[in-house]
């Protein structure tokens, strides 16, 4: 990218910010880790020509309207991206309220690692130029960290997630006495702000984890040098995890943010960074990187040089190439600076420093200052170090005895002449070797009594910061030990004018011995024997013997009995170690290049005890009550002690250690919390169950909490911060709890809208609108509340959803229950109008049986009367058809021919007659007019009456 690209535009709808496509594209592809430097300012305020500088070029950014987005390797560490985010357009206090500048503003605020505010001193009050960024009193607003509102807690949340603050502040013109002034508050804001500070700079001072104020004068380099150094020495940019990030995070949070600016919705800074996470892991296809702890593995140069080449950081003239631009490997490597970091330290071995840093510096006025770089590499790192400082006249050796500490040839620097070559405190940090899990700090000092320094009070200082910062003092001095060399020691006698451990005055030995370091003090050139009279004494025989109180007493006597006192007293622990001369006198000159073979065997069987002595015995740093000390917080308590001196004041261990560890304490709750919420959502799969599974994973981790902030904390006597972190993590605690309801009722209520389904085709289907339908409403019901029941993961709310989800569908079972009624009644009514009917029908059919059965009945009966009648009468007819017979033979007999055929005329009718009644029609017509007759007053079976007579008639023919 060799010109910045346009991200974020401030054209979107409804006066919000635009992504623009390209700069998403080119985003995504930067891997992490990513050092983003984000920045804004007024025109002419020289934040554009800053990040200029940090890009190595002349020019490049505009100042139009966006969010401008330039890529560089880091200058520093080749493997890594530096990222550069420019506000162009910032109209300050002109800006409307919600404009998309604050928008803008706001994306720098969550995209940066470090954000930059560059102004010019509008030629007075310089605080005027800072109140102009108004958008800074609008983040309380706008950026929310929790999802529930609480006014208290969240402010106090956003330190811990908002970027370190930087202001540059250009200026024609820098009075010496102000540009020291800055440079010994550590280019701290706070002190050099007005009082009372304006609403803009309380904000500031308020939400930003670290503020930081460098003055940038066209007359003077070296300010720009110093801020481009801080700025290229941040962190690198990270996820509230801690997690190291890159373009495809931070793209995905762009988008996230725009889509809740366009929604008018509150920036919640929790679920916008996992859902950012979630897109980026969805886009990628990797796994989320386990949280890295940047200062372990990269607190020092991993290039392990062991170049006789020392590189010696002071003023940097900034020339037309970038100092801070240099591709050697040999340069100084910063350490990023996050007072926020609360990473628990890592058991993987630091990579060495390849040389020295100077930590304390001396300036040709004897005015102590600390060096950010040494700071920065200090506070990275987080395990606890062990602090070797060594002390003594200048031109004794010191720097040859620590570069052996370090197993190095070179580092600490030799001088050839009689100049006195370290200037201040000198500091080589280092894995221990023989430690794993510390650190070991070699501190290099100036050497005391320079007679060109002329300023004895400085060498107080300078011994007084060597015995505070270690936990080990080297005393080196040369020849012997006689009253000579005591006096070199003069300085002891001195240390309660220049050390207080308590606020209150108390016995300064029993103080003193309580918070010194251990004493070691090696002897250089020792050509005597270690004997007395005939009987041999061992090296700490020796100095015990010397530091017996000498009788008399003469005013000397007890000046030096004193100083032995001091000795004897403030150093429980004494060591000694004699050293013959490493080398001949010609190699002297070129210690540096004289090769192991070359020192005397002695000597090196000599130092090599004095090694082994600082690598097995030397204990770690510690503080009042036992507390073990990290680089972190040495770093603080170097910032704090330096201070004290500048400002004339003397150094206090009870008031630094307490500020140390409300510093400490606040991360060490922080710390914990974090921790906590980290294996809550690693353990945690939402919903849980029930809430005793949620409740058993807290109990866990609020016990791993609880021993993290235990090992981190210290001098909480009130209990104040662990009463902190029981509400903090009971507060975290509820909101797990309130999230693991959440998600079993949207997971309970899915359930139930899927189950509901069926049955709501079968409502829309018209299954329930019968008769029976609220029961077959019920079946279904109860089947489905069943598959509910079996139904895995629903949570905690499962009976709450599911009552809410019955109640919501009780007026819908009322009224199934209220038609199905009125269908029961009428399907009753329709019934029983059936079964009367049926009822009549039967009756009828069951009347026309009895009327038919009647009628056959009589029809049977009159058949067989008139068969009866048929047989008398045929019999009546046989009788008189023989009488008229014998009466016909009886007149033809006797002659009477007429009568006789009269008689026969008679016989024929009577043989008709008898012919008549055989046939018996005559029964068929009676039958036929009994059914005429029943067909009268039976209608029922007038229609059957033919059938049933011909059905007899055919029986009686």
């Amino acid at each position: 990218m060799e010109q910045p690209l346009l991200l974020a535009a401030p054209d979107g709808p409804g006066g919000g910010i635009r992504l623009c496509p390209r700069g998403l594209e080119v985003l995504r592809a930067l891997s992490a880790p990513l050092h983003v430097v984000a920045a804004l300012g007024p025109p002419g305020g020289g934040s554009a020509f800053l990040m200029n500088q940090l890009a190595g070029r002349g020019c490049g950014f505009p100042d139009s309207p966006g969010l401008w987005m330039l890529r560089s390797p880091h200058p520093k560490w080749p493997d890594r991206e530096l990222l550069l985010l420019h506000a162009g357009g910032f109209l300050g206090g002109e800006e409307p309220e919600d404009g998309a500048g604050l928008w803008l503003f706001m994306l720098q605020l969550l995209l940066g690692s470090v954000l930059v505010y560059g102004s010019g001193d509008g030629g007075g009050d310089a605080q005027e130029q800072l109140e102009l960024l108004t958008h800074a009193q609008e983040v309380p607003r706008h950026l929310r960290l929790l999802e529930e509102e609480d006014e208290e807690d969240e402010d106090h949340l956003l330190r811990f997630v908002l970027p370190p603050f930087v202001w540059s502040l250009c200026s024609t013109a820098l009075a010496p006495e102000d540009e020291d002034a800055l440079e010994a508050e550590d280019h701290k804001l706070e002190p050099a702000l007005s009082s009372p500070p304006g609403p803009v700079a309380l904000c500031v001072l308020t939400l930003f984890p670290e503020q930081k104020l460098f003055r940038v004068a066209d007359s003077n380099a070296k300010g720009l040098t110093q801020l481009c150094t801080h700025l290229l020495g941040c962190n690198p940019k990270t996820e509230p995890g801690g997690a190291q990030v890159g373009g495809a995070y931070l793209a995905a949070l762009a988008e996230r943010v725009v889509d809740a600016v366009q929604e008018g919705a509150v920036l919640r800074i929790g679920r916008l960074c996992k859902e950012a996470k979630e897109m980026a892991q969805q886009e990628t296809g990797d796994e989320w990187p386990k949280d890295t702890n940047f200062s372990q593995d990269d607190t020092f140069l991993r290039n392990n040089d062991t170049s006789d080449t020392i590189p010696r950081h002071d003023d940097i003239p900034l020339a037309s190439t970038f100092p801070w631009h240099d591709d050697t490997d040999g340069d100084t490597t910063l350490q990023p600076e996050d007072p926020t970091w609360v990473e628990a330290p890592s058991s993987h071995p630091l990579s060495p420093m390849p040389a020295p840093l100077c930590l304390v510096r001396n300036n040709d006025s004897n005015k102590l200052s600390l060096e950010p770089e040494a700071l920065a590499v200090l506070r990275g790192i987080t395990q606890p170090v062990v602090v070797v400082a060594i002390a003594g006249p200048y031109r004794t050796g010191k720097s040859f005895l620590m570069n052996r500490l370090a197993e190095r040839r070179t580092g600490f620097p030799l001088g050839p002449t009689v100049r006195a070559e370290t200037k201040g405190i000198w500091m080589w940090c280092l894995p221990h070797p023989r430690r794993h899990g510390v650190a070991l700090v070699l501190l290099d000092t100036e050497g005391l009594g320079d007679p060109k320094k002329g300023d004895n009070s400085n060498d107080a200082w300078i011994f007084t910061l060597a015995l505070l910062f270690s936990s080990t003092l080297v005393y080196n001095s040369m020849g012997t030990i006689d009253q000579q060399a005591l006096d070199q020691l003069r300085l002891v006698t001195e240390l309660t004018n220049h050390i207080r451990v308590r606020v209150e005055d108390e016995d300064p030995a029993v103080e003193f011995s309580r918070i010194f370091p251990s004493f070691v003090w090696t002897v250089r050139d020792f050509t005597l024997q270690l004997r007395e009279g005939e009987r041999p004494l061992t090296e700490d025989e020796y100095l015990e013997d010397a530091l017996r109180f000498k009788p008399g007493n003469g005013r000397k006597v007890q000046e030096r009995n004193e100083m032995r006192r001091c000795l004897r007293d403030f150093f429980i622990h004494r060591k000694l170690f004699v050293m013959e001369r490493p080398t001949a006198d010609a190699n002297l000159a070129r210690l540096e290049e004289v090769q192991e073979d070359e020192l005397q065997p002695r000597f090196r069987q000599q130092a090599e005890a004095f090694c082994q002595h600082i690598w097995e015995k030397a204990p770690v740093k510690e503080l009042p009550g036992g507390r073990q000390v990290t680089g972190t917080m040495l770093a603080s308590l170097a910032e704090k002690y330096v201070a004290a001196i500048v400002k004339g004041e003397v150094p206090c261990v009870e008031s630094t250690v307490t500020a140390l560890a409300r510093a400490e304490n606040t991360v060490a709750v922080a710390a914990a919390v974090a921790e906590y919420r980290k294996g809550m959502e690693q353990d945690l799969v939402l919903p849980t169950d029930s809430r005793a599974t949620l409740v058993d994973a807290h109990q866990h981790w609020e016990r791993r909490a609880v021993t993290l902030f235990l090992s981190r904390a210290f001098a909480d006597n009130e209990r104040t911060y662990q009463c902190q972190l029981m509400r903090d993590l009971e507060a975290a605690k509820e909101e797990f709890c309130l999230r693991n309801e959440e998600a079993s009722e949207q997971r309970c209520q899915a359930v139930l809208r899927e189950l509901w389904q069926d049955v709501e085709h079968r409502l829309q289907s018209g299954d329930y609108a019968a008769p029976g339908g609220a029961q077959l409403f019920q079946d279904d019901l109860c089947r489905m509340l069943e598959q509910y029941q079996w139904w895995p993961e629903k949570g905690v709310k499962a009976d709450a959803v599911l009552e809410v989800f019955l109640r919501d569908r009780e007026p819908l079972a009322q009224a199934l229950h209220a038609t199905d009624a009125r269908l029961v009644m009428m399907e009753r009514q329709r019934e029983a109008a059936a079964a009367e009917e049926r009822a009549a029908r039967e009756a009828e059919v069951a009347c026309l049986k009895e009327q038919q059965r009647s009628l056959e009945e009589h029809c049977r009966q009159l058949e067989q009367r008139l068969l009866e009648e048929q047989r008398l009468r045929l019999k009546e007819q046989d009788r008189m058809l023989e009488h008229r017979l014998k009466e016909h033979r009886a007149l033809m007999e006797e002659g009477h021919k007429r009568d006789a055929d009269a008689m026969q005329l008679q016989i024929e009718r009577l043989r008709e007659e008898k012919n008549s009644i055989k046939k018996r029609s005559w029964i068929s017509s009676a039958v036929g007019l009994l059914g005429s007759v029943a067909s009268l007053f039976l209608p029922g079976v007038a229609g059957k009456v033919v059938g049933v007579v011909s059905n007899m008639v055919q029986s009686i023919l």
